[in-house]
């Protein structure tokens, strides 16, 4: 009696201790597969996937999601989605959802689409840009397919706010070889990159079956945690991001914090030091953790030897903005199981993702460009301070329109140190804070010529020597030292601002241009406008500049219009 007792006890302690969601229901399937209506197995139609993985694989869920440029041909007189459809209706039943898709196929990557009213295909909408249009004015949900270099990873993820709303999930694993190994660490880290640049997107495993064993291949899968086992429930929990993706294919797991649970974003007032984390594992066939990471932006945080039955609370801290936790688990049979994230962001529309780069010179102006982004449907305002070493140098206002994605130009000025200390806040809120290695100003030999924007950004040197990194003379010069100054344009770039024509610049000049003795004032020229110029000529139109080897010709003097100084610093090589 005293065992029973104690028997019961245990199970009393276990039922409290493992707090899945009680008003959810977990369910088993493949987002991923394929028929002959594609490149699947030959003969085969959706309703053969469905029957398949219904009876066979005993899947709770599967989505046929055949190659849509396939599509251009009927299926025995009639649309191939339209027909799909129709099968997916008839083979689910009250136990197992059929859901019909497409993938859209292209060089930049691949995209599922679950239960869109029409389809379309790299044929029709052949950039991704024009695909993600299609997207936000269908309003449907779509998924990332196997993120690696072989098959595209979306433009390195280029982010767009408004279609973020419809992309909702990213396979971390995809395969349906027997080996079940289709957690690819390609795919995982590509996950985290796509995580980094403001994608919320959920975990997935797809079988992206191409031969007669949908759900049978392997034991990979994607769960889904739903409020009803029905299609709509599923595709609901697919948009809400409550899914993970296993090679185990009956392990429950779950992560909440006291804010919100897996797959939602946490909006603040100001960002949190920490959060607390619970993590909720339980496999049925006993396997063990060998090892529990959290993952967050800038950190990961690793547990070895836990549980079967697992229940925990990790203090994990805030270490970004824009911040999100999710948890990977490696069973010591080799099997792997990704979570969906949790986010953390402030309750404005202004997001900042990337840390800017830029190469940044000592007691300089520099340029300091950014893109940030406005993932409301309404305008936001966006008030930039940027702080070196603790200055204020560069404070602006800007209004972003519905969605949009603004390019931030701004120049702050840096002491003479070896390294600088970069803060950015946007409407108050700290976004990236970091050091910066401070490289030497470039220097610039610029002899009788008026520097223009050239001043101040630059050391210049009336002298010519090896130190200097690029050469700036009037064809006057070319007289004296002509000689020099071809040996020194095998090492530097050189650029020479017309000032007399002379036999030595007529030299160097190719066959094809015509220096004229023509002067005209106030022209833009080839991207470069000039105050006054000679009139150069190529093939009977004017040209702006004459480049011969790493010798630039202008035919006045560039450097007085500030206007020019992007493309001058291109074409000197001033970076």
């Amino acid at each position: 009696m005293k065992k029973f007792l104690l028997f019961l006890l245990f199970i009393v302690i276990s039922l409290l201790i493992f707090s899945f969601p009680s008003d959810l229901i977990l369910l088993f399937g493949n987002p991923h597969s394929h028929t002959a209506f594609s490149d699947g197995e030959p003969g085969t139609t959706p309703s053969d996937a469905y029957k398949h993985a219904r009876d066979l694989a005993n899947l709770d869920f599967i989505a046929v999601t055949d190659h849509a440029y396939y599509f251009e041909a009927d299926y025995k007189g009639r649309d191939k989605f339209e027909v799909m459809k129709e099968m997916a209706k008839q083979e689910t039943t009250e136990k197992f959802s059929a859901i019909a898709g497409f993938e859209w196929t292209a060089g930049v990557g691949h995209i599922n689409v679950f239960e869109a009213s029409k389809w379309t295909s790299r044929n029709v909408k052949t950039t991704i840009e024009e695909f993600y249009d299609w997207l936000i004015n269908e309003k449907v949900i779509a998924q990332f397919n196997h993120p690696i270099s072989m098959f595209g990873t979306f433009k390195d993820f280029e982010y767009y706010p408004e279609v973020d709303n419809y992309i909702n999930m990213i396979e971390v694993g995809n395969g349906s070889w027997s080996k079940n190994d289709t957690i690819n660490e390609e795919m995982f880290s590509n996950y985290i990159i796509a995580l980094k640049k403001g994608w919320h997107v959920g975990a997935t495993v797809g079988q992206d079956n191409h031969i007669a064993n949908w759900g049978t291949g392997n034991d990979s899968r994607t769960a889904v945690w739903v409020k009803e086992k029905s299609k709509n429930g599923i595709l609901e929990g697919f948009k809400n991001k409550k899914t993970y993706g296993t090679e185990d294919k009956n392990v429950k797991l779950w992560i909440e914090t006291d804010h919100v649970s897996m797959g939602d974003i946490y909006y603040y007032d100001s960002v949190p030091e920490k959060i607390q984390l619970k993590v909720y594992y339980n496999d049925p066939d006993n396997e063990k953790i060998k090892t529990l990471s959290i993952y967050t932006p800038n950190n990961v945080y690793k547990y070895n030897n836990l549980n079967n039955n697992y229940e925990h609370v990790f203090e994990i801290p805030v270490d970004s903005t824009y911040s999100f936790v999710f948890v990977r688990i490696d069973q010591y049979d080799g099997n792997s199981i990704v979570s969906s994230p949790i986010w953390y962001e402030p309750k404005d529309g202004i997001r900042l993702f990337e840390k800017p780069k830029a190469k940044m010179y000592s007691n300089s102006e520099n340029n300091l460009n950014f893109y940030i982004y406005n993932i409301y449907d309404t305008n936001s305002k966006a008030n930039i301070k940027i702080y070196v070493d603790d200055e204020l140098s560069f404070n602006d206002a800007l209004e972003l329109s519905s969605y949009e994605k603004k390019m931030v130009n701004a120049i702050i000025k840096t002491h003479n140190t070896k390294s600088a200390n970069i803060k950015i806040y946007i409407n108050n809120i700290l976004w990236k804070h970091y050091d910066i290695n401070l490289e030497e100003k470039i220097k610039v030999g610029i002899i009788n010529v008026n520097p223009g924007f050239l001043k101040g950004k630059y050391i210049l040197s009336n002298d010519i020597s090896k130190e200097i990194n690029a050469l700036i003379i009037p064809s006057s010069i070319l007289r004296e030292k002509y000689e020099e100054i071809i040996e020194l344009s095998k090492k530097m770039k050189v650029g020479i601002v017309i000032d007399e024509i002379n036999d030595q610049l007529i030299s160097i000049i190719p066959n094809k241009f015509e220096i004229t003795k023509e002067e005209i004032n106030n022209v833009e020229l080839n991207k470069l406008y000039y105050n006054k110029c000679y009139k150069v000529l190529y093939k009977g139109k004017e040209r702006g500049f004459i480049i011969n080897k790493n010798v630039i010709i202008f035919p006045g003097n560039p450097f007085v219009s500030k206007n020019n100084e992007p493309f001058i610093r291109r074409l000197l090589n001033l970076k």
